[in-house]
This record gives C-alpha cells, sequence and structure tokens, in this order.
C-alpha cells in the first residue's frame, strides 16, 4: 500500500475507533454500570379512634427504580416508579394513608432527574428525594415523599451542603406533584416555590452539627439547628447527648393563614449506652404563639412519636425510653425498642385555653433476616411490629397496630 493510500485510509479507522468508544461509554451508562432496585412492601394498620372512627388498610406494592451509569463520570440520569395496591380496605376506614383517599390504589413516577457532576459537586434536576431535617421522604407508609425542582450537592470543606429550589411535592399517598404553599394548607391559588439550605458535619471527633433553613415565599420560614456529641464513660458506658432548636414564622402576606404568626421548639436528649442496650431521655417544648408545622416531611423534634406529634402550642413533653438489640444475647437482626412519652400542657393560641393532656406508649419490634445463618437471598427481609397507645385527659384514647414488611432487591 502507497504512502497516500496509508494517509486516506487513517480518518476513517479513527473516526470508527471513536464511534466504537462513543458507543461503548453510552453501553457502559445505560446498561453495564446501571442499577436496578426493587424495593417490595407490605402493610397493614389498624388504627381505632374516639367515636369509634376507625383506619384500617392492608396494602402491598413498593417502588422500581433505575439508575444509570456515570457517562464521562459527569452525566447520570435515574427513574423510580411507585405504587400501593389494596388487600384489604373496609370502605368505612379510610385514612391509614396506606392507600389514595378511598381506599383507593395508586400508581406514580416519583422520580425522574438528570444529575450533573463536577469535581464532585452534583447539580439535580427533575423530581427526586430530599432528605433534610424539615424536608424530608417521610417514609413511613407505603412510599416516601419526593420533591420537583432542583439542588446542588456535595462536600466542601469536610461540610456537606444542600441548596434547593423546589417547585412542587408528591405527598406519601399522593400521585400528583403539587405547589409547595398548597402543600402547606394555602388557599386555592396561593402559589410559591421553596427555597432550602442545609449544611452538616462533624468538627470534632464524635461531635455532628446540622443547619437547615427553608423559605417559601408569603408562606412559611423555618430554620433548623441540631448538635449530637457522643463521649465515654467508662469501659462498659457512652453517653450520646442531643440538643436542638427550630424556628418558624409566616412571612410576606401571611397567605397561609391570613395574620402572622410565630413559634419555636427546642429540645434535650440523651442516650446512655451499655452494650447492646440503650436508655434515652428527651424533652421538647414549643413555643405558645402557634402548634409547630410540619407540612414537608416528619416532624424532627425528639418527642415525636408512632401516632402523634407532641408539637403543639405551649406543650412540654417528656420522653423515657429503652432500645435492647439481641445479638448481644446471640440473637442478631432482632431490636425491641419501647418509649413513652408525657405531653402537658398544650393550649389553643388563639385563645390561650388548655387542651387535653396525653399520654402515648409505643412498642417496635424489628426483625432482619441479616444473620449468616439465613440463606443469601433471604437476608434481606425487615419485619417491624408496631404499637401505640394513646391515652388522653379528655376526648378518647387512640390504639394502633401495624406490622410492615420489607424486601430490598437489587435485580442489577
Amino acid at each position: 500500500m502507497s504512502m497516500l493510500a496509508v494517509t486516506l485510509a487513517t480518518p476513517g479507522l479513527a473516526s470508527n475507533a471513536f464511534a466504537a468508544d462513543e458507543a461503548l461509554a453510552l453501553e457502559n451508562m445505560l446498561v453495564n454500570d446501571s442499577k436496578v432496585n426493587l424495593q417490595l412492601r407490605t402493610y397493614v394498620m389498624d388504627r381505632q379512634k374516639p367515636g369509634g372512627v376507625a383506619n384500617q388498610a392492608w396494602a402491598a406494592g413498593g417502588w422500581l427504580g433505575y439508575r444509570s451509569g456515570w457517562l464521562g463520570d459527569a452525566l447520570n440520569f435515574g427513574l423510580v416508579g411507585y405504587t400501593s395496591q389494596p388487600l384489604w380496605a373496609p370502605a368505612d376506614s379510610d385514612g391509614t394513608l396506606l392507600l389514595a383517599p378511598g381506599q383507593q390504589g395508586y400508581s406514580v413516577l416519583g422520580q425522574a432527574y438528570v444529575s450533573l457532576k463536577l469535581l464532585d459537586q452534583m447539580l439535580t434536576g427533575g423530581r427526586f428525594e430530599v432528605n433534610q431535617p424539615e424536608v424530608n421522604p417521610q417514609d413511613n407508609r407505603m412510599t416516601p415523599n419526593t420533591f420537583e425542582g432542583g439542588r446542588l450537592s456535595g462536600k466542601l470543606g469536610g461540610v456537606n451542603y444542600f441548596a434547593g429550589y423546589l417547585s412542587a411535592e408528591k405527598k406519601r399517598n399522593a400521585t400528583t406533584f403539587v405547589n409547595m404553599a398548597e402543600v402547606a394548607g394555602a388557599p386555592s391559588g396561593v402559589s410559591s416555590p421553596m427555597w432550602l439550605i442545609g449544611f452538616g458535619g462533624e468538627p470534632a471527633k464524635d461531635l455532628a452539627l446540622r443547619f437547615s433553613s427553608y423559605n417559601v415565599p408569603d408562606i412559611l420560614t423555618s430554620t433548623y439547628a441540631d448538635a449530637t456529641w457522643l463521649t465515654p464513660l467508662s469501659e462498659t458506658y457512652k453517653l450520646r447527648l442531643g440538643a436542638q432548636g427550630m424556628y418558624q414564622t409566616s412571612t410576606g402576606s401571611n397567605a397561609l393563614t391570613g395574620s402572622s404568626f410565630s413559634t419555636w421548639s427546642g429540645g434535650l436528649q440523651a442516650d446512655l449506652i451499655a452494650g447492646s442496650a440503650t436508655a434515652t431521655f428527651a424533652y421538647n417544648q414549643t413555643g405558645r404563639g402557634a402548634a409547630y408545622r410540619s407540612p414537608y416531611g416528619s416532624w424532627a423534634g425528639y418527642t415525636s412519636m408512632i401516632y402523634q406529634d407532641f408539637d403543639q402550642a405551649g406543650q412540654k413533653s417528656y420522653l423515657i425510653g429503652g432500645t435492647y438489640d439481641f445479638a448481644g444475647v446471640e440473637v442478631p437482626g432482632m431490636v425491641l425498642n419501647a418509649e413513652v412519652v408525657f405531653g402537658r400542657g398544650a393550649i389553643d393560641p388563639s385563645t390561650g385555653a388548655a387542651l387535653a393532656n396525653g399520654t402515648e406508649y409505643d412498642l417496635t419490634l424489628d426483625y432482619r433476616f441479616s444473620a449468616e445463618r439465613w440463606p443469601q437471598w433471604l437476608r434481606p427481609l425487615w419485619i417491624r411490629a408496631r404499637a401505640a397507645y394513646l391515652e388522653q385527659s379528655a376526648g378518647g384514647n387512640v390504639t394502633d397496630y401495624r406490622i410492615i414488611v420489607n424486601y430490598p432487591w437489587d435485580l442489577k
């Protein structure tokens, strides 16, 4: 072959090689490096409330998720579909939030996002989960909360950060994303996004700090901070101390209620740890100006219980509890938790009138089939049984029983 022929052939060979590299990179992103996860869940709830009101259902479902690999270590995307379907759902016992209103099954594309990564800082847009103290998945029913918008997250100087613009939220048992003002309970026609920031880190060994704040213009501004410190007391005992504070106020035109309001909540917690056993003591108090609102996820207070958040205006709540991990007696995977919270001093913030005192007793038994004696295919299985009893000084008592079975399965 002449030199001219080699020269003419080389561009074609280079072009073919480049196309092959592109095809391989795309195959790695979409197939070879992708992840497919199936979360199976079934959930039974039986709640009896004063006046003969029952909330009862048995649902099955979960979610199927796909996450691509990275293209050029810079681009990936993901999809998660959620579903919950009734197995037993009495028509007159709606209200468990395991199903859509009317005891109906539902399915929804809860996550659909694209992420760009640069120097380990990640920009994500679409539908996704958020896990901040006051804006979170609240994954205590069949499917979690998810959010729509954009976020920037990563780690700088040892500090994890989150910055987000959230336009809408899909609540746990919903099929649609609704505006953040509507989620909070604003009147029809009021629309506002959420601006959210969060920081977390460990400035010293065994000391963890978190801070987050969100603003929904004309609706609500809320700020949260906490600290947790762990220290050994002896060869046998460790002490973990926690403190939290949060402040919340209406903002702008006060469209949420039509008038201004503000409140706060603070708490202290102590865990005494001895091997497999932990004793917990906690205290929370809420300001008298208003009850503390948690429209965008679970309340972050230490005394949040299975049935009730003790966050009413003026309320003081005291928690005593204990946890035992049976791995200490050669039953790995079994954990028992028992707690009681005494709620006192709640008021109606508009009139100052006293509200009923409440005492809630909670019991949770977890068993994870994680021990080596179980076959590999069974080890992801997790069974949780929960019981709650709320005793009130007026208005009647509440019983709440739940059984939840989870089976996460990595299909790929």
